[in-house]
């Protein structure tokens, strides 16, 4: 099931995160991933204009003067069966109109859990691909000796 989420909105309920364009490049990565993984399609919609390196298919931003719970509504009116869609944020108000329109509706937590685990899985996965390539060039793994 296809997810819009509301990008400010997870970034501000994740501890240890902001909404800099660091941490949006991050999260943009992380969800890139995950979306492949699960093959679902995940669109995240940031408030603001879009800066220069913001140029992915499934980012969007609102622009001056619009908010993104302004462009996910609309996203959702827009679509000929909103039920198809999850929107992921913390935002009550948000929440509900959403759920008015017919789409079904997560909090942050869930995606922040998968993405946290992705990113640990990728970390993980890291270490063991040295080791293989190590192995495969018949070197020693520096860090073992």
């Amino acid at each position: 099931m296809p997810r819009l989420v509301d990008g400010d909105n997870l970034l501000g309920m994740w501890p240890g995160r902001d909404r800099s364009d660091a941490e949006k490049r991050e999260l943009i990565r992380q969800v890139d991933r995950l979306s492949g993984r699960e093959g679902g399609r995940i669109v995240l919609v940031f408030d603001g204009t879009a800066p220069v390196w913001a140029a992915f298919p499934d980012v969007v931003f609102s622009g001056a003067g619009r908010s993104a719970d302004a462009v996910i509504l609309e996203r959702l009116r827009r679509e000929r069966d909103p039920r198809n869609w999850t929107v992921v944020t913390n935002d009550r108000s948000l929440a509900d109109r959403c759920r008015a329109i017919g789409a079904r509706v997560e909090g942050t937590k869930a995606l922040r859990i998968r993405l946290s685990a992705e990113a640990a899985a990728e970390k993980t996965g890291g270490e063991t691909d040295v080791a293989y390539w190590l192995e495969q060039f018949g070197e020693k793994d520096p860090g073992k000796e």
